[in-house]
């Protein structure tokens, strides 16, 4: 079954001119004066698409964005992108180069290609802070403390669930993947439950303005949300030290630096690979339990929302497969796998260079920025057998978590949310469909940001 990003929209015109629809569909060739021309050379005849797009915003992602990456990938791997200021990375292989060499290519000069964008946390730090920041986080997402969360995920599920159930209709988005990962940090963190409403306008505050940054009323609200978000969570903080919970605020403001990693690079496991440090124990401060609550919100929390509406896009969309999933749910966690290769969540990281290098034999200066695209990396048609298509049983080796020493530190916390998610979706919704024409996307320089997807199903009849 091929998968598309929205089933209900016709090929549009420049997609019926594009390689990929010409190798599949001769018969819509042009005569033969139009000869397969390069679409970033003018000189060389008709382009086929605008090739040169801002690579790291959401909305750029649109029903051609594939064939674009298609082509990248196929004729210019690292391509040089005038929109976001960087060279883009495109391949499987390159991505996995630069992720690893974290030397060469370093996060401390911001992830984003926005240089107004403001950091978000742990991921922008570089080593050896980011392995002893890492090392004392890492308390917070342990299995025992990832099994801790999943018994209230479990809940909150079942409650939003519950609300929408016996109506037949919802915004998937609103209703359900919002409130999911959202409620879930907010305990993580030790928000007050009367507070939650102030939570998600934070959240949406300050993630909206990463794909607005020309737009002053948004970055001012996003600059506000932020700075009450300090204000909140660093009384939250002062309170830990003193009356500490069960919460994961707690258990890190108890964390002390005992022989954790201190550098490595994680694999595709679960777990990083590193090596001990001897640096003495301490405990994180205010500073840095801000930085890691800035990075819940806006990381934790939007990835697994977009992560859980791309899921059910997959499955509204692909009904034999969902038709299985709901048959055996002992294939969700493989098929999550695949969901995450498909939707990749996060759109792209960026990297820049310690000093003057090379890719593919393409000079990089020392200073400029490489855009990895996780969307392109995993349908690469190199590592992925029919790349395109949603097959829950191959075994995938995706990018959606990133790789390296930057490995996605909650890939087991969102692992879990999607599990426990789809499987009470499949159970108690199971022919959700499209009330309209499919997602709706919204701006984000960090996400696939969905902001509406509005679904009907059978009403659940009351017990």
């Amino acid at each position: 079954m091929r998968w598309k990003l929205d089933s209900s929209r016709p090929l549009s015109s420049r997609w019926r001119r594009s390689p990929l629809a010409l190798r599949r569909y001769p018969q819509m060739r042009r005569p033969a004066k139009a000869t397969n021309p390069t679409p970033t050379d003018k000189t060389r005849g008709r382009r086929t698409m605008e090739i040169d797009v801002d690579f790291a915003q959401s909305t750029s992602w649109n029903h051609e964005m594939q064939d674009r990456m298609r082509w990248l990938r196929e004729n210019e791997p690292i391509f040089w992108s005038e929109k976001t200021n960087s060279f883009i990375v495109s391949c499987y292989s390159d991505v996995v180069t630069v992720s690893k060499d974290s030397k060469l290519f370093c996060s401390g000069q911001g992830v984003l290609p926005d240089p107004r964008i403001a950091n978000i946390g742990m991921i922008d730090e570089d080593e050896p802070h980011h392995g002893e920041m890492r090392g004392l986080v890492n308390r917070g997402f342990t299995p025992r403390m990832v099994q801790q969360w999943e018994t209230i995920f479990k809940k909150i599920t079942d409650e939003a669930i519950d609300a929408i159930a016996p109506t037949g209709e919802c915004d998937f988005v609103e209703d359900i993947a919002v409130p999911l990962p959202l409620i879930l940090i907010a305990e993580m963190i030790g928000i007050r439950r009367e507070d939650r409403n102030r939570f998600h306008q934070w959240s949406d505050a300050m993630i909206g303005s990463s794909g607005n940054m020309d737009d002053p009323v948004i970055t001012a609200a996003a600059g506000k949300a932020a700075l009450e978000y300090f204000t909140y969570v660093t009384e939250v903080i002062e309170d830990r030290r003193e009356n500490p919970k069960d919460d994961l605020i707690s258990i890190l403001v108890r964390a002390k630096d005992e022989g954790v990693l201190h550098q490595g690079e994680s694999g595709f496991g679960d777990q990083p690979l590193g090596v001990p440090t001897t640096a003495a124990e301490r405990e994180m401060s205010n500073d840095e339990l801000i930085k890691m609550c800035i990075l819940l919100l806006v990381a934790g929390n939007e990835t697994t929302r977009n992560g859980l509406t791309g899921a059910m896009q997959l499955l509204i969309e692909n009904p034999d497969i969902r038709q299985r999933l709901i048959d055996d749910p002992a294939l969700i966690p493989a098929a999550i796998e695949e969901m995450l290769r498909l939707v990749s969540p996060v759109v792209s990281f960026a990297r820049t260079a310690t000093r003057d290098t090379e890719l593919r034999g393409v000079p990089i200066k020392e200073g400029q920025k490489v855009l990895m695209i996780y969307g392109s990396a995993n349908r690469d048609a190199e590592v992925f057998e029919n790349p395109d298509d949603f097959e829950i049983d191959r075994n995938a080796q995706h990018l959606g978590f990133g790789i390296g020493n930057h490995f996605c530190m909650g890939a087991n916390l969102a692992r879990m949310e999607l599990r426990v998610a789809l499987v009470e979706i499949l159970r108690r919704l199971p022919d959700m469909c499209y009330a309209t024409n499919g997602p709706e996307f919204g701006p984000s320089a960090l996400v696939r940001s969905v902001v509406h997807m509005h679904v009907r199903f059978t009403p659940e009849q009351a017990s």
